[in-house]
């Protein structure tokens, strides 16, 4: 056989098969792409806040931010009506690759800095569009595994004394100062006015006021509907599961 009959006949097996191969790498259909990101959800970490109904019987995390309400397991909606999350919007749900990614944003967004105080720690589950950005993810659902409190009582290291907290009191929520930063500076859902924060106390003051009652982890575990711990105050680390 001429060597250009044999280097043609090679050509043509070496371009079936790489149309094969590549036919093998289709694009998914959505309804299997959305399958896919469903079974595979993302470990992250996040920090939020927690409020208390006046009554006591009802709590419910919010976003260091705009203090939007969400439940243990949700689906984020946008008020604009775009898709959650639009890589064009700022909707969804923020998460952090890991607890000390979480931990160092105060130190780099000034509004996560007034936003800290009595802030928790969420482990969570990213499902649905998930979107991977520079700081970490945007999701479009979101479920809380586990809520970890700081372990060190409030009201003792506002007197610079360090003490092991025991449970948990309600109070009225503090509104950050232009001047000192401290508390939440964002008003956060109109449906929440009047709610209040919970704060680690010790055993000398885990006790409840008028209107201000004292829970224990268990109390707020049931609240929530999702797993509540002390978390060591200034630990870090990746989601442990």
């Amino acid at each position: 056989m001429p060597p250009i009959l044999v280097f043609l006949l090679l050509l043509g097996v070496i371009f079936v098969l790489l149309w094969a191969a590549s036919s093998d790498e289709r694009p998914l259909p959505d309804s299997e792409l959305e399958d896919a990101a469903l079974d595979e959800p993302i470990l992250a970490v996040k920090r939020a806040h927690v409020r208390l109904s006046p009554d006591g019987t009802e709590a419910t995390l919010t976003g260091l931010t705009a203090g939007s309400r969400y439940a243990v397991d949700a689906r984020a909606t946008c008020p604009r009506g775009c898709s959650t999350p639009s890589p064009t919007c700022r909707c969804g749900f923020y998460a952090m690759r890991s607890d000390a990614e979480s931990r160092q944003l105060p130190n780099e967004a000034s509004w996560a800095r007034r936003a800290d105080p009595l802030s928790v720690r969420l482990d969570v589950e990213l499902s649905g569009v998930v979107l991977e950005y520079e700081l970490g993810y945007r999701a479009e659902r979101q479920r809380v595994l586990e809520v970890g409190i700081p372990d060190r009582c409030v009201v003792c290291a506002a007197t610079g004394v360090d003490q092991q907290a025991a449970g948990l009191i309600a109070r009225p929520r503090q509104i950050a100062s232009p001047f000192s930063g401290a508390g939440n500076p964002y008003l956060g859902d109109p449906s929440l006015r009047g709610w209040l924060e919970l704060r680690p106390a010790c055993l000398d003051h885990w006790e409840a006021a008028p209107g201000q009652p004292a829970l224990t982890l268990g109390d707020l575990a049931d609240r929530l509907g999702t797993v509540v711990r002390w978390e060591a105050s200034g630990t870090a680390g990746p989601v442990s599961r």
